[in-house]
């Protein structure tokens, strides 16, 4: 039997590290001499100065610098890839958290141009993927995009990331903790190849550093103190659990823990939520769904508490039962729950969110 031939993707160049952000612009410069940026509000504010003066110092100038519209929605893929094509840069930035980074990857593969990530806090492995995700302009999940490219490059700055808020890193270790509790499932779903084993290896990996380091990450985000752990919590968010997505691909991938997500998206003030901060708590509801023991969750829920990630859905939100009803029947229906190796029904969800509230509400108590 031959084996059939693959590609696989990795960004061209990562530069990581306390002030990685003087970078950008000696890298920028290989690329063309116009670069339209792209990014959150509060992202362009934090870091303006220092793009400009990397981009500056390098010979770069900056074609255009917008705000993505608040949502990695079509209408303002549409308005941004119509800005970029007008504005003929070489290159495009994008610069914030996931939303904002997703919207930088479509455009720039819309424009056929090369694309560089500035995550500004660690929330998601956005950074380095060759995926993003589309949402409707109120933020309800629609799809999930995929080019046959990762980003040119990365520039992940732990000088800026200590700057962002906690919930954010929260949210970004409960969504890469997701790359060992889900990927460990759906594998029972794929062939185990070196690719999906690598994945799984990669997830394993991203569990360890931020059972390890996650708690010092935390203190130092919170005191604004730096400490070498958030380096190591911040490696396992973006580049580890961005490789386990790439040797992944479509063969293991998410699960109810983002099934679970997308459920609760069909819930308005959901939108508010982190990410990350749903899928961590998605983390507990999946070691339930699956009946495995109390003392295991127990063991999860210990570690979610030390990272600031949620442990029960009331910390996330407070839900009617009728809302309750329609995230169960919409987390059953999403795309992740396909990988899952048994057939999930809305009683199962419902169960599995009433145990997991169950043990992190006794050990409160």
């Amino acid at each position: 039997m031959r084996t059939i031939i693959e590609r696989v993707d990795f960004p061209c160049k990562v530069f990581r590290g306390f002030g990685a952000l003087g970078s950008l612009g000696d890298y920028c410069k290989t690329l063309g001499t116009k670069a339209f940026i792209v990014g959150g509000k509060t992202a362009l504010t934090k870091t303006e100065q220092k793009l400009h003066v990397s981009l500056e110092k390098a010979g770069v100038s900056i074609a255009a610098s917008r705000w993505y519209g608040g949502e990695c929605s079509r209408r303002n893929i549409n308005e941004l890839v119509a800005a970029t094509k007008q504005s003929q840069a070489d290159c495009v930035i994008a610069v914030g958290g996931g939303k904002a980074l997703d919207i930088g990857k479509i455009i720039a593969w819309e424009c056929q141009l090369p694309v560089i990530t500035v995550p500004t806090i660690a929330a998601t492995c956005a950074a380095i993927t060759t995926v993003s995700v589309v949402y409707t302009d109120e933020g309800e999940f629609v799809e999930i995009v995929s080019f046959d490219e990762c980003p040119a490059a990365t520039v992940i700055d732990t000088e800026v990331i200590l700057d962002s808020p906690v919930r954010w890193l929260a949210a970004g270790m409960g969504d890469t903790m997701a790359k060992w509790y889900e990927y460990r499932v759906s594998i029972e779903c794929a062939e185990k190849t070196s690719m999906t084993l690598a994945a799984l290896a990669n997830g394993r990996l991203c569990y360890d550093l931020i059972e390890r380091f996650g708690g010092e990450a935390r203190q130092a985000v919170e005191s604004k103190i730096f400490h070498e752990a958030l380096d190591s919590t911040v490696d396992a968010i973006i580049l580890y659990a961005g490789l386990a997505s790439i040797f992944g691909g479509e063969k293991i991938r998410s699960a109810a823990a983002h099934g679970l997500h997308n459920g609760l998206t069909k819930i308005p003030r959901a939108h508010e939520v982190g990410h990350g901060l749903l899928v961590g708590y998605g983390n507990l509801f999946l070691l339930a769904l699956e009946d495995r023991p109390d003392a295991e969750i127990i063991e999860a829920i210990h570690i979610a508490e030390r990272c600031a990630v949620p442990t029960t859905l009331s910390q996330l939100l407070d839900l009617t039962a009728e809302e309750l009803t329609v995230v169960a029947a919409a987390t059953i229906l999403t795309p992740d729950m396909k990988n899952m190796p048994f057939t999930v029904t809305t009683d199962m969800v419902l169960q599995a969110i009433r145990r997991v509230d169950s043990l992190a509400g006794s050990l409160k108590a």
